[in-house]
């Protein structure tokens, strides 16, 4: 896609926008998607928000990350302005800015949120740790995206906010493929998204996207590196709705950590293993950072109930799942990078790219 990614487009006049990606995988890429293929998009996210009582145009807060450029910045205070949303950037989210953007929230209300969970579930730690009733925002909905709801991310931000999280799992190259309804089930927009899977590691297939809609520059399975798991053939939802059942996205294929003896830590070891210390509060982040010349760093953003018993609990953990040392190092926030997406594997020279 970045190298040939011209020769793909359709020598048909299609007008369309460019989607540019946030280069999750470490490999940005920009799509040209026509116009056809953004109405979809939208109309699936409309969809989805009135399953759970939104419409379009009520307020809402954005959860998600801020151009350094001054343009860019000036360009997404526009948008901010026309789509009616207050903006929460990822990148400078901490005590004080919680609070300071929880008291404009109660000065001017919204109707719900949307954008990362890593950054919701962040607001909302800090919410309850400054003792300040997260409830009154009164919050509809908690809309997530662009990242895996950890099963302990979706408890800690539905008990703090008071509201339903209504996950949307999706790309830039291809739009949605999976809404969440009211009741939990993810659906397939069947109309607008084909999804191949093909055999991955540990039985879980990898998804392959197809936007039916894009006449610019054709998506026909598109390896995006996501993983699935599906639902059942015979599987139904409580809702009653026609479109089938996707199944939980997990995560992406490439997320593994190559341990210097040259095993492979899958991506998904870091959900169990943080699960219990999530849910407690002990653990509000994590990060595994992993060095050239070996070494694995674990940083942790303590919670409210972390102690040195956790510290020796999550150090033997980890040593068990790994079976290979790893340094346990306290942060006080993480350094979110691209659009302010919360990456749980990352190379240490990927933290001095901006």
């Amino acid at each position: 896609m970045q190298e040939g990614g011209a020769q793909l487009r359709s020598e048909l006049k299609v007008a369309g926008q460019l989607a540019p990606t946030s280069g999750t995988a470490g490999m940005p890429t920009t799509v040209m998607r026509g116009h056809l293929s953004w109405a979809h998009v939208h109309a699936n996210k409309f969809r989805q928000w009135r399953w759970h009582g939104l419409e379009v145009g009520q307020r809402y807060a954005y959860f998600w990350g801020l151009a350094r450029d001054p343009n860019d910045r000036r360009e997404a205070e526009a948008k901010d302005w026309i789509f009616n949303r207050e903006r929460c950037s990822a990148f400078t989210l901490g005590p004080e800015s919680a609070r300071r953007f929880y008291e404009r929230m109660i000065a001017r209300p919204a109707r719900f949120a949307y954008g990362y969970p890593s950054s919701m579930m962040q607001f909302a730690d800090e919410l309850a740790e400054q003792k300040l009733d997260a409830r009154r925002l009164g919050w509809t909905a908690a809309v997530t995206t662009s990242e895996v709801v950890l099963p302990e991310w979706r408890e800690r931000i539905e008990q703090i906010l008071g509201c339903r999280v209504a996950d949307n799992y999706g790309c830039a190259e291809t739009g949605d493929a999976g809404i969440e309804c009211e009741r939990g089930g993810m659906h397939l927009p069947v109309e607008s998204v084909a999804v191949d899977l093909l055999p991955g590691p540990d039985g879980l297939p990898e998804m392959l996207l197809t936007d039916l809609f894009n006449f610019a520059q054709p998506m026909i399975k598109y390896r995006v590196g996501d993983l699935l798991e599906p639902a059942r053939d015979d599987a139904t939802c409580a809702c009653g709705r026609g479109l089938p059942l996707l199944g939980r996205p997990i995560g992406r294929a490439g997320d593994n950590l190559t341990l210097p003896d040259g095993r492979q830590v899958n991506c998904h070891t870091t959900t169990y293993l943080f699960k219990r210390h999530g849910k407690s509060g002990a653990v509000r982040e994590y990060q595994f950072v992993q060095f050239p010349e070996g070494r694995i760093e674990l940083r942790i953003h303590p919670g409210p109930s972390w102690s040195d018993d956790t510290q020796r609990q999550l150090d033997a953990e980890a040593r068990e799942a790994f079976g290979w040392p790893v340094e346990i190092k306290l942060v006080e926030r993480f350094e979110r990078r691209g659009r302010g997406k919360h990456r749980d594997f990352i190379r240490s020279e990927d933290l001095e790219k901006v």
